[in-house]
């Protein structure tokens, strides 16, 4: 699985940085056909916005959540992702 994490106005300490890979690297373990993922962490003023894209074999999934602080933010849009994936993995089990 290939991960891209993008941080836009925003700096982040080493200990944020690597809670937030390992979240991502769980998600495999919902579902193993994942291609990427890519996370995309940005500031505006004083919100925090993150946005997950999942590319799975044959769909790609989106989430999107905002906070005033950028954990809980990113927090969000993983449990989000999380229940995506699962739901999906269902779906194409049902098959």
């Amino acid at each position: 699985m290939e991960k891209n994490i993008t941080l836009k106005g925003i700096e982040t300490t080493s200990a944020i940085k690597d809670r937030i890979e390992k979240k991502i690297e769980k998600l495999e373990r919902f579902f193993d056909h994942i291609i990427s993922i890519d996370l995309l962490l940005s500031k505006n003023n004083t919100i925090y916005s993150a946005e997950i894209i999942s590319r799975l074999r044959h769909k790609t999934i989106t989430v999107k959540e905002e906070s005033y602080e950028i954990m809980p933010a990113f927090d969000g849009a993983f449990k989000k992702m999380k229940r995506e994936i699962v739901e999906y993995k269902k779906r194409v089990q049902e098959r």
